[in-house]
C-alpha cells in the first residue's frame, strides 16, 4: 500500500530530526559560547546585532537549554521506538 512507505518516510524524517536535535543539544551543552556565537552570526546575516546583557547568565541558560534538547531528543527516540 502507499500509506506504509509514507509512514516509514515520516518515521525516518522524525528520527533524523531527533538525531540533529541530540547533536545540537550536546554541542550547546558542551560549548555554549560557540552556540551563542553561531546564533549571533546567523542574526548578523539578517542585519541584526545580538549581544547578551549578562554573558555569564547567557552561558548558563544556553547550557541548560542544551541539556533540555538532549532530553527531548531521547524522549523522541523512545516514542519513535514504541510506535514501531
Amino acid at each position: 500500500m502507499i500509506v506504509e512507505p509514507l509512514i516509514d518516510g515520516v518515521r525516518h524524517g522524525l528520527s533524523a530530526l531527533a538525531v540533529a536535535t541530540l547533536l545540537f543539544g550536546g554541542w550547546s551543552t558542551a560549548k555554549p559560547g560557540r552556540s551563542i556565537a553561531l546564533y549571533q552570526a546567523i542574526m548578523r546575516r539578517f542585519n541584526w546585532r545580538v549581544e547578551p546583557i549578562n554573558p555569564l547568565r547567557e552561558l548558563r541558560t544556553t547550557r541548560w537549554l542544551g541539556i533540555l534538547l538532549v532530553l527531548l531528543a531521547l524522549v523522541s527516540f523512545l516514542l519513535l521506538q514504541q510506535a514501531s
